[in-house]
C-alpha cells in the first residue's frame, strides 16, 4: 500500500530505508521456498526498523488526505474482499494520478461471511445491479489491487506479540524476591537452594536441588509467564499439567496455583467438553379447550415431489391433532396462507401459538398475522428442538411412514398417513385424536361390519354431545424416558458462562463461545450478554465460566491463631472479613468476633 501512494511521498526511499535493508538477500526468484523461509526466520526487527514504519505509516496518513471531487473527473472504483470484511477506495484521475477521494472498510456478519466465492444466482443480481451505473467493469489481481486488498484484510494482517521469558530478568527478580529471601534463612524448609549458570544467558539462577534436578525458584512476577509457556504448550488437565511444571519449576503453593489457573484458562473451557448440562422436562400449562393452542414447526427440505419441498407440521395441544401440509417454499406468506386455509378455516384462531425461532416465523409478517388473529406467540430457545417437543416428535413419527412406504412421491403420501395417525390410540389419552375432535371413531378402509349404534341426532343428543365435549379433561404430556439430569452447581451462582454452539461447523472449531455474563437465569433458561445482544438460551447449552481473579495471582493467604486484636473493622463499623485457607472470603457476627482464635 505504501508502494501503491510513493509518488505522492516525499522522501519514500530515505524512510524505507532502514526496513528495505532486511530483503537484501531475498530478492533471488531462484531459491527454493525451504532456503527463502529458513532466512526469514532469521530476521530481526530491531528500533530502527520500528521507527522507520511508524514513519512510514505517518507518512501515508498524511499522503492520502481526501481530495475535492473534480466535476467531470474520470472516476475508479477499487473493491475487494476477504474472509472477514471488505474494503474500497473511490478515486479520481487528476494529472494521469489516481487520487483517492473516499475509503471505505465494513466487516462482514456472520451470515454474509458464508456467501459463497463460486458464481451463483446472487452474484448475478449483483453484477446486473452495478452494471447499471458502470458497463467497465474489470478483474483486477489482489497484487495490483493493494489499496483495496489492505483494507478488507486488517483483521487478518493484526500481528500480536507473544512474551518472551527473560532469563536475565528473571534472575534480577529472584533478589527482589520476598518469597525466595525467607526460603534462604529458613533452615526447616526441604529446599536445597543453589546458584546455578544458566544455559541461555550470561546469569546464575537460583534452584532446588533436593530432587537431583536443578529447578529454578520462580519469583512471585513469573509464576503465571511460566505456567503460560508451559501450559499453552498442549493445554493438559491439572494433574498433567502439575507434573510438567513441578518438574521443572518450584514455588510455594504451586500446586494449588496451577489447579486453579488451569480451571480457569478460557481457552481449555471453551475447547473441552466434560459434562453437558441436562435439566429437567419442562412443562405446559394445561390448555381449557380444544385447538386453543397449538404448535408449528417446518420439516425440509425435503426430496421434491411435485414441486413440494418442505412440510408445514401443525398440532394442537389438547386433543393431538396433527396436520401436515406441503409447500414448495418456506417463505412466510406461504406459512401464513397455509395455516389460514388448512387450519382456522376448520378449527377457529388459536389463542396460543407455540414455534421455534426460524426467521419466517419471527418476520414481520407472521408477527402481524398473528396479531391479526388475536393469538400469543410464544417462541422457543434457539436450538433447543426439545421445548417443542409435542410437534418434533409428530416429525418422527411422520418421517418413518414415510420412509416405510418406499416411495419417492412423499406429498401422495402424507392424507393416508395422516388417516392411521388420527385413528391411532393414543396411549396417555386412552384414546384417538379423531374420538377427541369428532366425538367418535373414523371409518377406515377395512372396516366391513358397522358397530357403532348411533341414535337418532335429536335435540336430546345433541346437547349431551355438546356437554361431555366441554367436561373433556385435557390429560398432560408422558415422558417415554428416564434420563438422568445433571445441572453444575456453580450455574446457580456464576457470573459469566460458556455457550455451546450447537450449529453445523467446520472442523477444529471450538464447541463453546464465551465467556458470556450472565443478565438474569431461571429453571430452565438463562439469559446472558452475546456481543451487547441480550438473548435467552436453554439451560441445556451452557456451563459455568472459571474466571481468573485478580487475588489468584498470588497463593491463597493462610490464618493461623487469628487473634481478635489482628482483626480491623471497617469505618462504617461491618463485620470483618476473614480469608479461609481456600481462600474463601467469610463474615463472622459481631457477637462471635471475640471467640475466634
Amino acid at each position: 500500500m505504501f508502494n501503491f501512494y510513493r509518488c505522492f511521498i516525499p522522501k519514500a526511499a530515505h524512510i524505507l530505508a532502514p526496513i528495505v535493508q532486511f530483503l537484501e538477500g531475498h530478492t533471488n526468484k531462484k531459491k527454493s521456498r525451504s532456503s527463502v523461509r529458513k532466512s526469514f526466520e532469521q530476521l530481526k526487527w530491531n528500533e530502527n526498523a520500528e521507527q522507520a514504519f511508524l514513519a512510514a505509516k505517518n507518512a501515508i496518513a498524511e499522503a492520502t488526505l481526501l481530495r475535492h471531487p473534480i466535476p467531470g473527473a474520470q472516476l475508479s472504483l477499487w473493491v475487494d474482499a476477504s474472509d472477514v470484511a471488505i474494503g474500497g477506495t473511490l478515486s479520481q484521475l487528476s494529472q494521469g494520478k489516481w487520487k483517492p477521494i473516499a475509503f471505505f472498510s465494513m466487516k462482514l456478519n456472520k451470515s454474509q461471511q458464508k456467501c459463497k466465492i463460486q458464481i451463483n444466482v446472487r452474484q448475478l443480481r449483483h453484477l446486473d445491479f452495478i452494471s447499471q451505473y458502470s458497463t467497465d467493469i474489470r478483474h483486477v489481481q489482489g497484487s495490483q489491487n493493494i489499496v483495496a486488498d489492505a483494507l478488507s484484510r486488517i483483521e487478518v494482517d493484526s500481528i500480536t506479540k507473544s512474551p518472551i521469558l527473560n532469563f536475565k530478568e528473571f534472575a534480577r527478580a529472584q533478589k527482589d524476591d520476598s518469597d525466595i529471601q525467607k526460603f534462604l534463612h529458613n533452615d526447616a524448609s526441604s529446599l536445597q537452594l543453589e546458584l546455578k549458570p544458566c544455559q541461555t544467558s550470561n546469569c546464575n539462577l537460583l534452584c532446588d536441588t533436593s530432587t537431583g534436578v536443578p529447578r529454578p525458584f520462580v519469583p512471585t512476577s513469573f509464576r503465571k509467564l511460566i505456567f503460560d509457556h508451559l501450559h499453552n504448550l498442549a493445554h493438559p488437565g491439572i494433574a498433567a499439567s502439575t507434573k510438567l511444571i513441578s518438574a521443572r519449576y518450584v514455588w510455594p503453593g504451586m500446586k494449588y496455583q496451577i489447579k486453579q489457573w488451569v480451571r480457569c484458562c478460557e481457552s481449555c473451557q471453551r475447547s473441552k467438553i466434560q459434562r453437558h448440562t441436562k435439566t429437567p422436562l419442562g412443562t405446559f400449562s394445561l390448555p381449557d379447550a380444544r385447538f386453543t393452542h397449538i404448535h408449528i414447526d417446518i420439516v425440509g427440505p425435503l426430496p421434491p415431489s411435485e414441486g413440494q419441498i418442505y412440510l408445514l407440521t401443525i398440532i394442537d395441544r389438547f386433543s393431538r391433532w396433527p396436520e401436515a401440509i406441503p409447500i414448495p417454499d418456506m417463505r412466510a406468506k406461504t406459512i401464513c396462507r397455509a395455516i389460514f386455509d388448512t387450519w382456522i378455516s376448520r378449527f377457529g384462531c388459536p389463542s396460543v401459538l407455540t414455534s421455534d425461532q426460524g426467521s419466517q416465523l419471527r418476520s414481520s409478517m407472521f408477527v402481524e398475522f398473528t396479531r391479526m388473529l388475536g393469538t400469543q406467540k410464544i417462541k422457543t430457545t434457539p436450538y433447543h428442538p426439545i421445548s417443542n417437543g409435542i410437534v418434533e416428535r409428530f416429525h418422527r413419527h411422520l418421517k418413518s411412514a414415510i420412509k416405510a412406504h418406499e416411495n419417492e412421491k412423499w406429498s401422495e403420501l402424507i392424507p393416508i398417513i395422516l388417516l392411521g395417525i388420527r385413528t391411532a390410540v393414543k396411549e396417555d389419552l386412552q384414546s384417538s385424536c379423531s374420538e377427541l375432535v369428532y366425538g367418535t371413531t373414523l371409518r377406515l378402509p377395512c372396516d366391513m361390519i358397522d358397530v357403532s349404534d348411533i341414535p337418532p341426532c335429536d335435540i336430546e343428543f345433541i346437547t349431551d354431545l355438546r356437554h361431555r365435549m366441554q367436561q373433556l379433561n385435557p390429560v398432560a404430556t408422558s415422558a417415554h424416558c428416564t434420563d438422568r439430569f445433571y445441572i453444575h452447581p456453580s450455574l446457580k451462582s456464576s457470573s459469566h458462562i460458556f455457550l455451546r454452539v450447537d450449529r453445523v461447523q467446520p472442523p477444529l472449531r471450538q464447541p463453546y463461545t464465551g465467556p458470556h455474563k450472565v443478565l438474569c437465569r431461571t429453571d430452565k433458561t438463562i439469559t446472558v450478554d452475546i456481543n451487547g445482544r441480550k438473548t435467552t438460551v436453554s439451560l441445556d447449552r451452557v456451563k459455568p465460566a472459571h474466571l481468573l481473579p485478580e487475588t489468584a495471582l498470588s497463593p491463597p493467604p493462610v490464618i493461623k491463631n487469628l487473634k481478635s486484636t489482628d482483626v480491623h473493622t471497617s469505618k462504617n463499623d461491618e463485620p470483618p472479613t476473614y480469608v479461609t485457607r481456600s481462600g474463601r472470603r467469610v463474615h463472622f457476627p459481631k457477637k462471635l468476633t471475640t471467640y475466634i482464635t
